[in-house]
């Protein structure tokens, strides 16, 4: 919409199976982590990894671009403070009037998924299987009630109170994406953190074949079933399946646009918005300007915020001297 420019299939399912991705990774990194950590280690540093960043990026766009008001935070405090601890995603009205880097919803998805990951390593140490089902008839159950509206009147109040205009999209968005309906993707990339070494011996075609399939044919079951999400969620976890598989190798741009993604996530869409308004239609010239704008910010938030945030969580919980 902002760019004039689109890649087929991509510019119509990208968002949705990159998020995808995004949770699968996620399950397996931090199940990895919180396996590896003690709770309190462990716990030091998602929160030093993800607030400090987030709450710059969160309070400068929200106050300094003047998406939020100070009277607007008096008259809803519950709502302001849910955002600071990236639980927005919990209430319609904390989402959408005090929206500002329109990613942040998935945040919440994601802080949910440390406070239940110990839990989660504790039980699939031994029946990650176990965990997977129970994950399965969470996510199936939440989407089905979802898709047949039953969940709408637990949010309907809340709906009412919001302030800034918002369409059926959003409310869909909230509802229909919650956790619930996204945990079986942690769960994959879980189980596939648990059952790595096994995993490691599938025929290489296999996962390549498999995640192909259901990501082509995602245009074909994509709304016949509640349930066409949790499939291509499928066919995101044998893609990763498959990655895994690939030899290791580095690329240093591609290397430095990992360590900075975070800031990327956080910052890209405000840039994109902001110079969409100041400077009209993008197009391709524009767009390179665009992201190097992009790059720069998380460049320098990476090392003023982010960095620092992970050096004192390290601190934190370097073991002491006997």
């Amino acid at each position: 919409m902002h760019t004039g420019m689109g890649i087929p299939y991509l510019n119509t399912y990208g968002g949705l199976l990159g998020v995808q991705l995004f949770f699968v990774l996620s399950g397996y990194l931090i199940a990895d982590s919180a396996s590896r950590h003690p709770l309190g280690s462990y716990a030091w540093h998602r929160i030093l990894r993800i607030f400090p960043a987030y709450w710059v990026a969160y309070l400068f766009v929200g106050f300094v671009g003047r998406r939020i008001a100070w009277a607007q935070v008096q008259d809803n405090p519950i709502a302001f403070l849910l955002n600071l601890l990236n639980l927005q995603q919990l209430d319609p009205v904390a989402l959408i009037d005090f929206d500002v880097l329109s990613v942040s919803w998935t945040l919440t998805i994601e802080v949910l998924w440390y406070l239940l990951a110990p839990l989660i390593v504790w039980v699939g140490r031994k029946r990650p299987w176990a965990v997977l089902l129970i994950l399965l008839a969470v996510s199936a159950s939440w989407t089905w009630l979802a898709s047949t509206g039953r969940l709408d009147a637990l949010f309907a109040q809340r709906f009412s109170e919001i302030q800034r205009p918002h369409t059926p999209g959003q409310i869909q968005l909230f509802v229909q994406a919650g956790f619930p309906a996204q945990a079986l993707h942690f769960g994959w990339g879980a189980l596939l953190y648990f059952y790595r070494d096994r995993l490691a011996s599938v025929p290489k075609w296999l996962p390549w074949a498999v995640s192909l399939a259901l990501l082509a044919l995602l245009p074909v079951y994509i709304g016949l079933t509640p349930f066409s999400l949790l499939i291509s969620g499928l066919g995101m976890a044998a893609f990763m399946l498959a990655v895994l598989g690939l030899p290791a190798f580095e690329i240093a741009p591609l290397a430095w646009t990992g360590k900075v993604s975070y800031s990327i996530y956080l910052l890209h869409f405000p840039i994109i918005v902001y110079c969409h308004h100041k400077f009209g239609g993008l197009g391709a010239a524009n767009l390179v300007v665009i992201g190097l704008l992009i790059a720069l910010c998380a460049a320098v938030m990476h090392r003023l915020v982010e960095a620092p945030g992970m050096a004192l969580a390290r601190r934190i919980t370097r073991p002491k001297p006997a």
